[in-house]
């Protein structure tokens, strides 16, 4: 297909906007979250709906277990590092 143009122009000179209604808590609707096409991935592996992310509660859960494995990641770290001046 011939465009006239390099395909490099279109990143320059096209604006997409997209619009979709958000469920906050007053309208969630378990049908509409399950057809949603737009997803968070978590550290687990598991597709979280954005919307459901958002209102469920997902988004606080993610937030403290990736807080704990940091601190926990953090503490390791100290640790291994007293042993090694104790040397």
């Amino acid at each position: 297909m011939e465009l006239g143009f390099e395909l490099s122009h279109l990143k320059d000179h096209v604006f997409q906007i997209a619009i979709k209604d958000f469920l906050d808590p007053y309208t969630f609707n378990v049908k509409q979250v399950m057809k949603y096409c737009v997803g968070i991935l978590v550290p687990d592996g598991r597709i979280i709906p954005f919307c459901a992310y958002n209102s469920v509660g997902y988004r606080e859960e993610i937030r403290e277990q990736l807080t704990s494995a940091n601190k926990l990641e953090v503490a390791r770290k100290k640790i291994k590092f007293a042993e090694n001046q104790n040397k």
